[in-house]
């Protein structure tokens, strides 16, 4: 395939996957070297091809575009290996496959053509795909605290840029809303019990911008 004309707007962080040379288990080839010369099938011949005369750049090793089920190629006899996809490696192994080496590792990304005519449209779904992947990842912790305690409240949920800070009808204390990360939720409340938050709670968030 040609090397395509874009840019890279955005990665998704999803779809990881691994692009590796793969030979039979019977075989038992640990140095792609081995390779170098061998009939190799895959759905990616630049990048296989280019990986190849890296090794050796004194040997042509043929590579043959297959477009689907590449991993059936050796044991049909149509190559000595293959270079696929691999993510769980269930598929690979299936097929009586190892890996021998990896060319590189992927993942799902936007991409935008680099003679764009509609930049305000791409920045809008980029901003949109990247609100939504921020809540993913975070959530709204809610509590009332005293206001003597607010400092330490902030240390502990400072939110994106700052907590969110409302007077209640006691003027001793306050409510306190912020973004935290799920990952540190648990830790979070915990923390807030031990300095006297009380009323805690958390929301999901369902969209957001930065």
């Amino acid at each position: 395939g040609e090397e395509s004309n874009v840019d890279v707007v955005l990665h998704l962080g999803f779809g990881k996957c691994r692009l590796a040379v793969q030979a039979p288990v019977d075989k038992a080839i640990t140095n792609p070297k081995e390779l170098v010369g061998k009939r190799i099938c895959t759905s990616f011949p630049r990048l296989t091809a280019e990986y190849f005369t890296s090794l050796d750049p004194k040997v042509t090793t043929p590579v043959k575009y297959v477009s689907g089920s590449v991993e059936a190629a050796c044991g049909l006899g149509l190559a000595d290996a293959v270079v696929d996809l691999v993510e769980t490696g269930t598929t690979m192994r299936a097929a009586g496959l190892e890996i021998v080496s990896e060319i590189m590792t992927t993942e799902t990304v936007l991409i935008q053509n680099k003679r764009k005519k509609h930049a305000k449209t791409v920045e809008l779904i980029r901003k949109r795909i990247e609100g939504y992947m921020l809540a993913q990842k975070y959530k709204m912790v809610y509590y009332n605290i005293e206001r003597i305690n607010l400092d330490k409240a902030k240390m502990i949920t400072p939110g994106k840029k700052s907590p969110t800070v409302q007077t209640l009808d006691d003027p001793d204390w306050i409510a306190i809303g912020a973004m935290v990360p799920i990952t540190e939720l648990s830790n979070i409340m915990d923390q807030l019990e031990e300095i006297g938050a009380s009323s805690i709670f958390v929301v999901a968030i369902d969209n957001c911008r930065a």
